[in-house]
């Protein structure tokens, strides 16, 4: 069985303990690293808790290949012993584990983690939501979306963030905050998108 486990924002004390235990008792944790990137964050959370080898995999972050993907998975699935694929944030969102998951043959078992989305905004000092207010997901690649949803909902989270930026500020004027990689030493918290990095989430508010 592969373990996928949820590393949670960026920093090291904010993995769950189910989280640490599975990092702690892996033979081999399979770390995601940015094809345009000389080091994977990931692998910073994990090294801090890992016992056993942790293997980099490369990916095209965006819109990877099924080569790709296939690749990465034969790799994953070739290695022997208690195996863990590591991710930021949590799995179930936006996750590099769901590139390959299509050609993983094996059972999987899903540790949850911190959820980037809900803990920058309350690190930017507010909450995302309350009472019966609703709340949208857009990618910033989806303007289509993200116009309709700033009409419609009473929150809209922005996630990568860092394309589109024109509409996004536009949008996000006098109601909004941006965040730059919450709880990483690279951490910025503005009003507007002022700097281009895939880690960047925004909030719209009503």
């Amino acid at each position: 069985m592969l373990k996928v486990v949820g590393l949670g924002p960026g920093h090291p004390e904010l993995l769950t303990l189910a989280a640490v235990k599975a990092l702690r008792e892996a033979d081999v944790i399979f770390v995601p690293r940015s094809s345009r990137s000389e080091s994977s964050i990931a692998r910073r959370l994990v090294e801090r808790y890992a016992v056993g080898e942790v293997v980099e995999l490369e990916f095209t972050m965006g819109v990877s290949s099924a080569e790709e993907a296939r690749r990465n998975a034969k790799a994953v699935e070739a290695t022997g012993g208690r195996r863990v694929f590591a991710v930021l944030g949590d799995p179930s969102l936006y996750s590099t584990f769901a590139k390959i998951k299509p050609y993983v043959k094996e059972s999987i078992e899903y540790i949850p983690g911190v959820s980037a989305i809900l803990s920058c905004a309350l690190r930017a000092g507010r909450e995302l939501a309350s009472g019966d207010e609703a709340v949208a997901i857009v990618p910033a690649t989806r303007p289509d979306l993200l116009i309709k949803a700033a009409e419609l909902f009473d929150a809209v989270v922005v996630v990568k963030a860092n394309r589109n930026l024109d509409l996004v500020n536009k949008l996000m004027a006098g109601r909004g905050i941006a965040v730059r990689r919450c709880y990483m030493s690279e951490e910025a918290i503005s009003g507007a998108v002022q700097w281009e990095d895939y880690f960047t989430t925004a909030y719209i508010w009503r």
